[in-house]
């Protein structure tokens, strides 16, 4: 009777666990969707305001010039200065855009991207980057990462220095692991940021763990899954 309640009650135990994991998921998966619907909302609005607007504009501008040519009643070199400086702000409008939904750092890969983090951080930052090449979702998942996990650092706890190391375990996953000397005790389970990193990860198959105690600074590390 003893074996046969230890067997259930280990099952009742894996049972809820499993229903937390798949509760979690199931938030996880939710929170996603909410973001991606607010962001697409937000680019939509963007493009319609801005760049679209501008082309709209600059089309235009080219089709008047283009009937009034041969007859004198338009200053053709005013109109083509106006529409080249309307092409150029609607051009630094959509690169601003595009850098929104990616780093154009990442193009020449992580450690580029992670060294121009570095420079701009107003605190000390040491990276190492350890590895092959990687996937272009791995990689733009660790910057994030680290991205977010330094801009906690920096305005939360009051850090002087923080340390960043990308490297591949062997079995085929990397790890991104952030370490600051800062005041410690944070919470995942506060405001956004790490939140949606958690979330993010989650989409990449991979998992975030934060260690945060009160005076010791916090560590937070991402398992990723990079085998192509």
């Amino acid at each position: 009777m003893a074996t046969a309640s230890a067997l259930l009650v280990e099952t009742v135990r894996l049972r809820l666990e499993l229903r937390q994991a798949l509760g979690e998921v199931e938030a996880s998966r939710g929170r996603l969707l909410r973001t991606g619907y607010r962001e697409r909302r937000r680019l939509e609005r963007d493009l319609h305001d801005g760049a679209q607007s501008r082309l709209v504009s600059l089309g235009m501008a080219l089709r008047l010039a283009q009937r009034h040519l041969d007859d004198g009643s338009v200053d053709i070199d005013g109109l083509l200065d106006q529409a080249v400086a309307e092409l150029g702000t609607a051009v630094a409008e959509l690169r601003e855009l595009a850098h929104g939904l990616r780093p154009s750092s990442l193009d020449d890969g992580l450690g580029p991207a992670l060294e121009s983090l570095a420079l701009r951080a107003p605190v000390l930052l040491d990276w190492r980057l350890d590895g092959r090449v990687l996937p272009d979702a791995v990689a733009t998942t660790a910057y994030y990462v680290a991205s977010e996990a330094v801009t906690n650092s920096v305005k939360h706890a009051d850090a002087t220095y923080i340390g960043v190391v990308v490297g591949e375990d062997g079995d085929g996953t990397l790890r991104v692991t952030i370490r600051d000397d800062g005041r410690g005790g944070a919470d995942p389970h506060r405001g956004s940021g790490l939140a949606g990193l958690r979330d993010r990860v989650a989409a990449l198959g991979g998992m975030l763990h934060i260690t945060s105690g009160p005076g010791n600074g916090t560590t937070v590390e991402a398992v990723l899954p990079c085998e192509s």
